[in-house]
């Protein structure tokens, strides 16, 4: 059972970790206006630094899909084509963007990842065979 809690532990936290980091780090990234360009499968946006234009598609810092990822965004209606947002990125790599600085689901797996393998150890060193 402890390998079981250890294997888990490890993944969540291997999912979840990249997510956290990226957040910390976008905590220098600079705000600025974007204009939705398409919401299907999933949302675009166009944004420009200084001369150059870009274009984003994450909305978050958390990993993959997340719940309710198989409605598109035009779907759930809750962007849509033309919209003025706000968002975030990195002024040293403008290419980086995301709309929400936030890795909700990151952390939670690296909270689920962290007391897996808590359970893990206290368990192995209490002295109880499983």
């Amino acid at each position: 059972m402890i390998t079981v809690w250890i294997i888990a532990g490890a993944f969540l936290l291997f999912r979840g970790v990249p997510g956290v980091l990226a957040l910390w780090s976008s905590r220098s990234w600079t705000g600025s206006e974007c204009s939705v360009v398409d919401v299907r499968p999933s949302i675009t946006y166009s944004y420009r630094v200084g001369s150059d234009e870009f274009v984003g598609q994450r909305r978050t810092f958390d990993p993959g899909s997340t719940l309710g990822a198989s409605l598109s965004d035009a779907g759930r209606g809750e962007f849509v084509v033309g919209q003025s947002l706000w968002l975030w990125y990195d002024p040293r790599d403008p290419r980086s963007s995301v709309l929400r600085r936030s890795a909700s689901v990151s952390m939670l797996l690296v909270i689920l990842g962290l007391t897996s393998l808590t359970l893990a150890t206290s368990t192995l060193f209490s002295g109880d065979t499983p």
